[in-house]
């Protein structure tokens, strides 16, 4: 059995892992996504040794162009680590060592542990991914937005429980999900304040007797603030758990529009048809055409549930303090970056290109039952009954007309009256401009005066409000999006000008 040895971090040890041990241990293969950032990372942290009186300039630019040869050479995909690494930190600390020596090199890792310097990077990574995630919210918001827009005079079903309930439009269907995921990318920003903190300069667990800075690498590395507690600082990772709680949130959100438009896709439905690029075909039934797209996109759901589930089972029983346990977290986390960043992709993707077709929405929505509502609310503020009185009413003409086969358009002021008076001892008066009004589906929805119900002109101030928002949002996104430009250009402009010197 081949021992492999990596002497960097093992001074205290005789022996190195076996191989399989070795692959066991290792975070290598999750650490790849942060090798930008554990760059960057070194970059502000040995900046600040140098500024503090720690380390000298001379080694300072040693360790700079150093890093700055790494970054180029993995930038040009020259670089492969072996299982012989613990993670890239060693990889990264080792190859600057082999450059310009241990005296100098070594310095390198001054006032900084693993601990703090690992999470420093999985704050700085993920915090790249929330705000991509959160742009991709947006831009999804704008399609539907656009959507929208197109399907103000689209009337539609609205159900609960699976059955007609009222009458709608396919606009406020669509301006539901707006409102749903403005609240998803609200949930993100929030998300960001705690995510946005620096951990770097915590030590292992318990700070450092080296008198370093850490406001400094918080401004280098375009953090809000400090994470102050150095327990808390390297040990907890319920801002990874509350970005998985995110992403199940907005997948879940997703899901349920891929359930709806894989129902009304359905021949039986046919209000909407996906384009040919999100669907697939059968390999026996050519007559298919499936929305398989969506329904991956719900399975997918699942795996952002389960990571969440990881997440706060890989936490629950780790004591105060670092433990290897908290490694794994990187896996889950970037599995659940990708799964969501895809499913938005997707989503996004389909309502652009959905077909609507408001004529098969139509046939449901014409003669349907669902007037029934609105006869009973006429009864009330047109005939003075109590809405239970002209509950019962309405349902008794429902049944009526069923047993008739024909449709509550059929229904005259004389069937109406007459039933009152049958089952209450009660004489009204109802004319046919009344009728009417509450059996025209078009008129029936013109009624509707509730702030936020599906009247056209309630969906268009909402959508107005919704397209400031959308405005409001993407100002605060561009903020942050700007923030952490700047501070890494600065970071790189410092490294550069004391290269320079």
């Amino acid at each position: 059995m081949r021992v492999l040895t990596s002497t960097l971090f093992r001074s205290r040890l005789e022996k190195g892992f076996d191989s399989k041990t070795a692959k066991f241990h290792t975070s290598v293969p999750e650490d790849l996504r942060i090798f930008e950032d554990d760059i960057n990372n070194s970059m502000a942290h040995d900046i600040m040794l140098y500024e503090q009186g720690i380390i000298p300039l001379k080694e300072l630019k040693m360790i700079l162009k150093s890093l700055m040869e790494i970054y180029e050479s993995w930038n040009k995909g020259e670089i492969t680590i072996s299982q012989e690494f613990d993670d890239i930190h060693e990889y990264i600390e080792a190859k600057v060592i082999e450059k310009i020596g241990i005296e100098a090199g070594g310095m390198i890792h001054t006032g900084r542990s693993r601990n703090d310097q690992v999470v420093c990077d999985m704050k700085l990574r993920l915090r790249e991914e929330l705000l991509i995630i959160a742009e991709q919210i947006l831009e999804l918001i704008e399609v539907l937005q656009k959507r929208t827009e197109e399907n103000f005079d689209t009337y539609m079903i609205l159900y609960t429980h699976g059955q007609h309930a009222q009458i709608g439009t396919f606009s406020a269907y669509l301006s539901n999900y707006i409102e749903i995921l403005l609240r998803d990318f609200e949930r993100f920003m929030d998300c960001y304040k705690r995510l946005n903190t620096n951990p770097l300069g915590a030590g292992p667990v318990g700070g450092t007797s080296i008198a370093i800075n850490r406001l400094r690498t918080t401004e280098l590395l375009g953090f809000d603030s400090i994470q102050m507690n150095s327990i808390d600082a390297t040990s907890s990772r319920d801002w990874a758990i509350e970005f998985a709680s995110c992403c199940s949130l907005l997948m879940s959100n997703m899901s349920r529009i891929a359930a709806d438009i894989l129902e009304w896709s359905a021949i039986e439905y046919g209000y909407v048809e996906l384009a040919d690029e999100f669907a697939s075909s059968s390999s026996i039934m050519p007559q298919k055409k499936n929305p398989s797209t969506l329904e991956l996109l719900r399975g997918k759901t699942s795996e952002g549930y389960s990571a969440l589930m990881e997440l706060l089972t890989m936490v629950k029983g780790i004591p105060s303090g670092y433990y290897q346990d908290l490694q794994q977290t990187k896996i889950t986390l970037w599995r659940t970056v990708d799964n969501t960043q895809a499913c938005l992709y997707v989503m996004t993707g389909i309502l652009s290109t959905l077909k609507v077709k408001p004529e098969n929405m139509w046939k449901q929505v014409d003669g349907s039952f669902t007037i029934a509502v609105e006869i009973a609310e006429t009864l009330v503020m047109d005939a003075g009954l109590s809405f239970r009185e002209s509950y019962k009413v309405s349902a008794e003409l429902v049944n009526t007309v069923l047993k008739k086969g024909t449709t509550l358009k059929s229904l005259t002021p004389i069937d109406v009256e007459e039933t009152v008076q049958k089952m209450f001892n009660k004489k009204i008066i109802v004319v046919n401009s009344m009728l009417e009004k509450a059996t025209d589906p078009k008129k029936s929805l013109d009624k509707r005066i509730s702030l936020g119900c599906p009247h056209p002109d309630e969906i268009r101030k909402m959508h107005k409000e919704n397209e400031t928002k959308l405005k409001e949002s993407t100002i605060k996104l561009t903020d942050k999006k700007t923030s952490i430009k700047d501070a890494l250009n600065s970071l790189h402009k410092i490294a550069e000008n004391y290269l320079k010197e």
